[in-house]
């Protein structure tokens, strides 16, 4: 095993030895420390089974920076400098690790100089190769596959998960009755010949020992609930998955009662659509597109979505700002470009609903044609009922936050990220007073990137693009005046989430009044246009290898 890590790699044999020799075991129950930040470090450790996660403090709270499977080292740098721990480690899941004291360590640097050496030209290779160390490659994967008491169809959600996951390489599934006498080896041999396990529990006994076994060990937690399954409180849930459909309400009752990091909405009748989309999210594959907004000009992200349609690059989970949040509302329907024109057609267009004007008091329209549009569209639907994960962003007058709206009523969540200050009144809910997202962040692909479900696409509509022929610009309309002041103030983060995306499309649709909808198929051109030259340029290969990893 240390052969393997990094940092030994380049250490000979004897060395080697001497170091497994002098180490002692080292056992982690699932939830436990191994050391605290600011801990002196007088040891070192190399994770031989499980997962840990590295846990540094920032601005006050503690964050979870990056995840170490087998191969790991751990506290190498601390332990060569003398310095306490710059991090924490915590384990994941139940992990068996080995321990190389200080002794030891230094014991062989005095005596071999061989070794010394060895460790210092892999640390400098390591640094100066990617301006940090490298984690050991070929990390295991191991997905717990549960079912909330009363759910079925544990064995057949494994099957079609190791299926999509074993498009990326080798998966095992261990299901328990196989190795019934060592299950701890047996995943460790498991972790060692696939990238990616499945555990898979027992639908029949709920409170089996392998069932405890499983929900320990999985880097990641899939809890299966269906349409019967009766509510229940769960702890450690990462991924609630519901098989829908389900009846109204009950998919916000699952998401109080474990409060997930992640959800999964399986439709029966596109179900193994549906698992494939669960097993691209949770191993960090999927596709995900963030739409800008820029009023009319938004709708060159119909052209986008076509072209990465064409390109057969499916999109997993949308994010949307503005008129950004209108396209990625309809996308996340499940329809096609095509479709989505069609609409737009229908009441951006023929019905105008943005010219409701009214007596100015506290804004400019009263949005109850645009209420009305949106209701048609989207009809009771929840955010949460998605089978393609979407979030909306509106800004909070009152506390100057944004707010990110990913459960609650379809039409709302769309509707208040489109509420230009002036244009449209506030938006009250919960204590707050609601606005276009734009105010504070018009391209918010940081939310989606802190989910890492893999890579993102960003759309912006609203960047500027040098013209050639200079000269002054034309001076705007009221409301275009309103609308375009609406995104000055998120330009500097707009810039830095631009550099969160794995892509950024940005078409030229300036020559779009951010009113002018009439301009639907222009914007579509502009959009596809973009977005093909885009891929063309190496932007397809730099997702294939990033949805391929």
């Amino acid at each position: 095993m240390l052969g393997v890590v990094p940092l030994f790699h380049r250490v000979e044999a004897p060395a080697l030895d001497t170091l497994i020799r002098e180490a002692a075991p080292r056992h982690l129950e699932a939830g436990e420390w191994l050391f605290h930040e600011g801990d002196d470090a007088d040891r070192l450790f190399v994770v031989l089974s499980g997962r840990l996660r590295i846990v540094v403090t920032r601005e006050g709270s503690p964050s979870a920076v990056r995840e170490l499977g087998p191969g790991a080292a751990l506290g190498e740098l601390a332990l060569l400098t003398g310095s306490v721990r710059s991090a924490g480690a915590q384990a994941v899941r139940d992990s068996q690790l080995l321990e190389i004291a200080r002794p030891s360590f230094d014991r062989l640097l005095e005596r071999d100089p061989s070794f010394g050496h060895a460790i210092a030209v892999e640390l400098a290779r390591q640094l100066q190769a990617s301006g940090g160390l490298e984690e050991p490659r070929g990390r295991a994967r191991v997905f717990s596959v549960l079912g909330a008491p009363g759910a079925v169809g544990t064995a057949r959600f494994g099957r079609s998960l190791a299926a999509e996951l074993g498009g990326t390489g080798a998966v095992a599934t261990l299901a328990g009755q196989e190795h019934p006498d060592d299950w701890t080896t047996a995943l460790t041999r498991a972790e060692a010949d696939a990238p990616n396990v499945i555990l898979v529990g027992d639908e029949r006994e709920p409170d089996s020992e392998w069932n405890r076994f499983v929900r320990r060990h999985g880097d990641r937690l899939l809890l299966l609930a269906g349409a019967d399954t009766p509510v229940a409180a769960e702890s450690g849930v990462t991924d609630l998955v519901l098989l829908a459909p389900m009846p109204a309400g009950r998919i916000m009752q699952w998401l109080d009662a474990v409060a997930p990091a992640a959800h999964h909405v399986v439709d029966e009748a596109t179900y193994e659509v549906g698992v494939g989309r669960v097993g691209r999210r949770v191993s960090g594959r999927s596709l995900g597109l963030v739409l800008s907004g820029g009023g009319a000009r938004c709708l060159a992200h119909i052209g986008v979505i076509a072209a990465f349609a064409e390109a057969d690059l499916p999109v997993d989970r949308f994010g949307g700002c503005s008129m950004g949040a209108f396209v990625a509302g309809t996308a996340a329907l499940g329809i096609d470009a095509d479709q989505i024109r069609a609409i737009c057609q229908a009441e951006l267009v023929e019905r105008s609903p943005f010219n409701d004007w009214t007596l100015p008091r506290v804004a400019l329209t009263r949005t109850r044609r645009a209420e009305r549009m949106l209701r048609r569209i989207f009809g009771d639907l929840q955010v949460e009922e998605l089978s393609q994960p979407l979030y909306t962003i509106s800004a909070d007058l009152v506390s100057s936050e944004a707010v990110v709206h990913r459960t609650g009523p379809l039409f709302e969540a769309v509707g208040i990220s489109m509420s230009i200050p002036g244009l449209v009144p506030p938006v009250g809910r919960d204590g707050r007073l609601l606005v276009d997202g734009g105010v504070l962040n018009n391209l918010p692909v940081d939310t989606m990137y802190d989910l890492g479900e893999g890579p993102i696409v960003a759309v912006d509509v609203a960047r500027r693009h040098d013209r050639k022929d200079g000269g002054s610009p034309r001076i705007p309309s009221i409301m275009e005046t309103m609308a375009r002041s609406t995104i000055l103030g998120s330009g500097e983060r707009s810039e830095r989430n631009r550099k969160l995306a794995t892509l950024v499309i940005s078409p030229d649709a300036q020559d779009i009044g951010l009113r002018e909808f009439k301009a639907l198929d222009r914007a579509i051109a502009a959009g596809y246009e973009a977005a093909s030259a885009a891929l063309a340029a190496g932007g397809e290969d730099a997702l294939r290898s990033a949805l391929d990893q």
